[in-house]
């Protein structure tokens, strides 16, 4: 089963081993029913969750000090797809959008290396075939397509992005 990234540890927090964890989205409350995630892609015991202004707090089965804490600062936080809502036609999860192909009105653009979560909007970081890295917001009027079947996002204009 393939995994789902959700957020990237920032630290730890207090003495006792907790994570403090920034989602990429702010709203989710994936964490708050995950029994297991992966920290760094190897499989954890959620012990607790709690979630705070400035983030979530997340206690793993096995990082029971500051120091397990500290060491796990920068991994990538993912569950496992079954453990997710199912979409409804049309939805998509962010993180399915890296590495596809970004195609405009006349041809090829680049390729998605990041996705970004604004109060305001979701967008993607194209990397374009000239190398520079420039952001385009996914919503209307620029967005055609997704098909993530195919790797593939079609924009109906390159006009937004910056």
């Amino acid at each position: 089963m393939s995994a789902v990234e959700i957020g990237r540890v920032l630290g730890p927090h207090g003495l006792g081993g907790e994570l403090k964890v920034r989602l990429h989205w702010r709203g989710s409350t994936t964490l708050d029913q995950a029994k297991r995630v992966l920290v760094a892609g190897r499989p954890c015991a959620v012990e607790s969750v709690r979630v705070t202004p400035r983030g979530v707090l997340l206690k793993l089965a096995g990082i029971d000090d500051r120091d397990a804490a500290f060491a796990c600062r920068g991994a990538l936080v993912a569950v496992e797809r079954d453990a997710l809502p199912p979409l409804a036609p049309g939805e998509f999860y962010l993180s399915d959008l890296l590495g596809a192909e970004v195609h405009g009105p006349d041809g090829k653009l680049g390729e998605v290396v990041e996705v970004r979560t604004h109060p305001s909007v979701d967008s993607i970081a194209v990397r374009l075939l000239d190398g520079r890295v420039l952001e385009q917001p996914l919503s209307a009027p620029w967005l055609d397509e997704v098909d993530l079947e195919a790797r593939r996002i079609v924009l109906s204009s390159s006009e937004g992005m910056v």
